[in-house]
Formats: structure tokens, C-alpha cells, sequence
């Protein structure tokens, strides 16, 4: 969600970047049905799909190839996020995500320096459309991380990081 912070502020020319935008979904399309389907169900069943999730991606954690100390740092993480505060900011995210019809385009437009990160499979989806839009936008950089990946800061670091000093000394 906070990659959709910033894709707003750039996109609405509010900074001037450059930005790099980690496993950032453009569009509900681009969200897991699974995903959309936990927040609205979040407005019959309350905070007990965030409860369902939170769980879900701290057993996600053991999948990642780090310590077994840094497992339990992102484990702990997920358990300090309180069900009742998490439903409503999912709740706007999806809103945030159909309210423009072609974000791609509306980012470009905005000429702010952007990578876009997202992995092959996992974090950070984008339609045919979408793709298409950045990969021919002259301010945009596409970057896709190999694999199968839904933590991208903690399963690719050095490459995350790669990514964010080219964009700092851009």
C-alpha cells in the first residue's frame, strides 16, 4: 500500500522523484482474486480476513531463503498489525485501485523518474496493457525479478538495492 502513496504523489505530480515502486499493483486487475476477495468479504465478516491474512503471509515467511532469525523478525512484524486498523486501509487501497482507469498512462504523463519492481511471479502484477505503457514510456524503468517472489525487500535485497542507488544516482 505504500508503493500506492507514492505511485499517487508522482503520478499527480506532487514529486518529482525519482521513485521506485516495489510490487506495485496499477490496477484490481492486478491483484490476486484471492486478495480482493479477503476485503470484501471484509465488509460482512469485519476484521477477520485481515486476521486470515496476516496469518497467511506470516506462514508465507517460512518460504523465504533467510535466517532463521530473520524469519522470526518478519513473523513478529506481521503480528503487531492489529486487524481492526489493517481492514480499512485494504479497504482504500482497493478503492485507490479503480479510481483511475488507466494508471499506467497517468504515470507516464507525469514524466517522474520511476522504476517499477515487481517479481516474474508473486509481487507486483501488471496487465499486458500496463506493461506495454511502461516499457514504451521514456521515464519509466520495468524491472522483473526472477522466480517466484512476495517479499521482494527480504528474498532479493542486493538486487532491491541495486535498483534503488540507480535510481537515487539517476
Amino acid at each position: 500500500m505504500g508503493a500506492a502513496v507514492a505511485l499517487e504523489m508522482a503520478a499527480s505530480g506532487g514529486f518529482a522523484g525519482p521513485v521506485v515502486l516495489l510490487g506495485v499493483s496499477l490496477s484490481p486487475r492486478d491483484e490476486p482474486a484471492f486478495f480482493r476477495a479477503i476485503v470484501g468479504l471484509g465488509g460482512v465478516l469485519g476484521s477477520l480476513p485481515a486476521a486470515v491474512m496476516a496469518r497467511g503471509a506470516s506462514a508465507m515467511v517460512r518460504q523465504i531463503a533467510v535466517s532463521a532469525e530473520r524469519q522470526n523478525e518478519l513473523r513478529n512484524d506481521f503480528r503487531k498489525n492489529v486487524p481492526q486498523h489493517v481492514m480499512p486501509a485494504l479497504r482504500e487501497y482497493v478503492r485507490w485501485l479503480y479510481r483511475y482507469e488507466r494508471p499506467a498512462e497517468r504515470l507516464c504523463r507525469a514524466g517522474v523518474p520511476t522504476w517499477i519492481v515487481h517479481a516474474e511471479k508473486g509481487d507486483g502484477r501488471l496487465t499486458v496493457e500496463e506493461r506495454r505503457v511502461l516499457m514504451a514510456c521514456p521515464n519509466a524503468r520495468l524491472v522483473t525479478i526472477p522466480g517466484t517472489v512476495f517479499f521482494l525487500p527480504n528474498q532479493v535485497p542486493k538486487q532491491i538495492a541495486d535498483i534503488i542507488v540507480e535510481a537515487v544516482g539517476s
